[in-house]
């Protein structure tokens, strides 16, 4: 298809949408159980945020690397990048305890912040396909 979606645009729309939906369960958190549980919605939302950012850019080192290397014999995969892979996981794990064990904030509340790369997604997939993007139309 001529005006296809680019990965970037999509990838940008879900940041975006992330920090939407996460402003979302914020509010619904600071409704439902109050202030407390909107800050730790807040910040769980900010580390889901920057995880999927971290995760973006490494997956891109990833395809620079692929393509970089993909006619050679042996292909060599820095130390550095897998550094970043795992060091963005434990970043994030202990950022999560400290959190939930210095600051006392409401461990469910935390962990919706957490996850609000799924409904981002979702409602991306939604509208991928209401714009007719998606690969049923390809002929």
């Amino acid at each position: 298809m001529a005006d296809e979606p680019q990965p970037d645009s999509i990838e940008r729309r879900i940041e975006w949408l992330i920090l939407a939906c996460g402003g979302a369960i914020a509010v619904g958190a600071a409704i439902g159980w109050g202030p407390r549980a909107a800050e730790g919605a807040i910040i769980g939302t900010v580390l889901c945020w920057l995880n999927f950012r971290w995760l973006r850019q490494g997956a891109a080192g990833v395809i620079r690397l692929g393509l970089a290397q993909a006619g050679a014999a042996d292909v060599r995969v820095p130390r550095s990048l897998h550094a970043k892979f795992f060091g963005r996981l434990v970043l994030l794990v202990l950022v999560v305890y400290a959190i939930l064990v210095w600051l006392h904030l409401p461990v469910v509340a935390v962990l919706c912040g957490l996850t609000a790369v799924f409904p981002a997604i979702v409602i991306e997939l939604g509208y991928e396909m209401v714009l007719g993007h998606h690969r049923w139309n390809a002929q």
